[in-house]
């Protein structure tokens, strides 16, 4: 096999890489769009859960939650690959913040598999979603293992980290005790109007709050990561791209030599043919 056909035949599977990436990131692109409109949902609807137990907070201070005492972290990682550091990011963060003991529910098989040569006490791992359809059906299980964690090691202040809107900084997100910081003084005078007891109505908010946080918690990690995706894939389709241009070049330069050597033979031909 000459070496022109080899590299005729290494840049025809390049191109073929080339389209398959090509693709991937048009379907990165594609979710982001969806995800960066869920995202802007959950976080209005965050807010508004937060100004609302603030009001009844205000008015009811007793309902407020005591700090715990002890720690707990929830990672967002990647459930694929193709993203970079997107995880090693936020594997270095944890190792930077956690204190030894602390408990870990992770979220995503790719950094899974990361953690597992760690000497973290991950205490679930739990698959993640692959697009924004699929983040609902990942929140049951992740509020089960939020509600187990609580009840086997007792009041925790659980955080999450996650990676930013940018995709460059890794963030802390307190998701239990919720609405953060105390209630500030009552704006109005007048307490608000309940059907119910303060109590049942602030554990309601507080079912919501936390559904509601933790699916904006799992669509902005997503958006993040594909964000990532398309910058790798961007980064790997230039390198095929900078490669198949290099074969591009040898494969001229060869074929100008088989023309050379093409035309040699021609006159070497024509000299026999022709005796003087």
């Amino acid at each position: 096999m000459s070496r022109r056909h080899v590299l005729r035949r290494r840049m025809k599977t390049l191109g073929e890489i080339a389209g398959i990436l090509d693709s991937m990131r048009t379907l990165a692109v594609i979710e982001s769009h969806r995800l960066t409109r869920s995202v802007e949902c959950q976080r209005q609807l965050e807010a508004a859960l937060r100004s609302i137990a603030q009001e009844l907070l205000s008015h009811h201070p007793a309902l407020a939650p005591v700090e715990p005492p002890g720690t707990a972290w929830l990672v967002a990682g990647s459930e694929r690959g193709f993203c970079g550091d997107f995880n090693t990011r936020l594997r270095t963060a944890l190792e930077q913040r956690r204190s030894v003991g602390e408990p870990v529910i992770v979220v995503g098989s790719r950094i899974g598999s990361e953690f597992a040569a760690l000497d973290v006490a991950v205490s679930r791992q739990l698959p993640g979603p692959l697009t924004a359809d699929e983040t609902a059906e990942r929140l049951p299980a992740l509020i089960d293992a939020v509600n187990q964690l609580l009840e086997s090691r007792g009041p925790l202040r659980i955080t999450a980290l996650h990676h930013a809107d940018d995709a460059e900084t890794v963030l802390e997100t307190r998701i239990v005790p919720p609405f953060g910081k105390a209630p500030a003084p009552p704006g109005s005078p007048f307490p608000p109007l309940l059907y119910q007891t303060p109590d049942a109505v602030f554990r309601h908010l507080v079912e919501h709050y936390l559904f509601a946080v933790l699916h904006w918690l799992l669509d902005r990690s997503l958006l993040s990561e594909h964000q990532y995706r398309i910058r790798h894939l961007d980064g790997a389709t230039r390198r095929i791209e900078d490669t198949l241009e290099t074969l591009r070049s040898g494969n001229n330069r060869l074929r100008q030599e088989e023309i050379t050597e093409e035309l040699q033979v021609i006159l070497l031909g024509a000299e026999a043919l022709n005796p003087v």
